[in-house]
């Protein structure tokens, strides 16, 4: 009875993990969660964008405060960008244990993309974080319990400008809220104005790959 049980909850879980990623996926356009961003020189302008698009993604999607340098960041909205992204990244719901609560999603991993998006400067305070929906922290499983629930983004990344200097990148971006998308009558996605702008700064760390260091107000161009 017990495995049959787990077994409705497995299902269940994997249908509504599979609605969940399609739903923060809005654009598909940014196909994956964080990826590792490393030296471009031979990208078309276009190939680099989207890159950097995908790379930030999970960071714009919640609108987090800004800051001029990421370790003086609100740390609970890089922990809850940092888990959605893992969401976001075609994750294979079998490879996690589940309880009643959700989805046990291990504290390491959460680490590891931590580092990628902001860097290995900053020593993780593990906590139960609110992105969006409450991701609670268990200290004695050394994991986040992650509830199975969707959830539209608020924004998606469109990068107008990219300032490449030698250690840093400098990107103007827009705001596009979701709400706003339309489609035309081919039933093509068709984007909004930005609502906002924000200039994001990517910084290369010692391993020679780019996090995000500094997301501060920018004025419409």
């Amino acid at each position: 009875m017990k495995e049959k049980k787990n077994s409705k909850l497995l299902n269940y879980v994997v249908g509504t993990v599979v609605v969940l990623l399609v739903i923060t996926g809005i654009v598909s356009i940014f196909s994956s969660g964080a990826s590792k961003i490393k030296e471009m020189r031979l990208a078309s302008k276009a190939e680099k964008y989207a890159s950097y698009e995908t790379f930030i993604s999970p960071v714009i999607m919640n609108d987090p405060d800004t800051f001029d340098d990421v370790s003086k960041a609100n740390q609970s909205q890089l922990i809850a960008i940092s888990i959605w992204s893992i969401l976001r990244d075609n994750v294979e719901p079998d490879k996690y244990e589940y309880t009643d609560g959700g989805m046990l999603m291990p504290e390491k991993e959460v680490e590891e993309k931590f580092r990628v998006l902001f860097g290995d400067e900053i020593k993780i305070s593990h906590t139960t974080v609110d992105g969006g929906v409450e991701f609670k922290y268990s200290e004695k499983k050394k994991c986040y319990i992650i509830p199975i629930t969707g959830i539209t983004p608020i924004y998606t990344p469109d990068v107008l400008e990219a300032d490449e200097k030698t250690n840093s990148i400098v990107l103007t971006v827009g705001y596009l809220a979701s709400e706003d998308y339309s489609q035309d009558a081919k039933g093509n996605l068709v984007p909004p104005e930005p609502a906002k702008y924000v200039k994001v700064t990517l910084r290369k760390g010692q391993s020679g790959e780019y996090y995000v260091a500094a997301i501060q107000n920018a004025e419409q161009s």
